[in-house]
């Protein structure tokens, strides 16, 4: 008998999910109350649960079902310059008011790459189906 228990699988979220108003701003807000993380360990942590994925038991897929293939995270957050980490601490910025973002990001696989993490990592932020929905084409991300 195989004691190995079963993958737990984490559909990706849709651009249509990513770009929506409502589903980023919680998204963003979860993303921020991580703040024992700094931008570079944002990068590590992305990169740690892709290379882990397999003794995490876990599973990436689109939202046909279809595997997600696993970028190279240098190629997602470049190390040039840095890039990579310039653009988490933008993502990270709060507005004036100091509710909402600064920056409505539209780089959909670095922000599906946040929203995996934050899938993976965080217990409040999960996608059910008798979570509310933002409209009737999709689920809308996390609560």
């Amino acid at each position: 008998m195989n004691n190995q228990s079963l993958p737990r699988v984490i559909f990706t979220a849709t651009p249509d999910q990513l770009s929506c108003r409502r589903c980023y701003i919680h998204l963003w807000s979860t993303a921020v109350s991580l703040s024992h993380l700094s931008s570079a360990g944002w990068i590590t942590a992305i990169e740690e649960l892709f290379r882990d994925l397999d003794v995490l038991h876990i599973q990436i897929r689109r939202p046909n079902g279809e595997l997600f293939q696993v970028p190279y995270i240098f190629e997602i957050f470049p190390d040039d310059n840095e890039a990579g980490r310039r653009w988490v601490s933008n993502f990270r910025k709060v507005d004036v008011k100091g509710k909402k973002p600064r920056y409505h990001c539209r780089c959909i696989l670095k922000l599906t790459c946040i929203e995996l993490l934050l899938q993976a990592t965080v217990a409040k932020y999960i996608r059910h189906s008798d979570t509310p929905r933002c409209s009737s084409t999709h689920m809308p991300l996390g609560w």
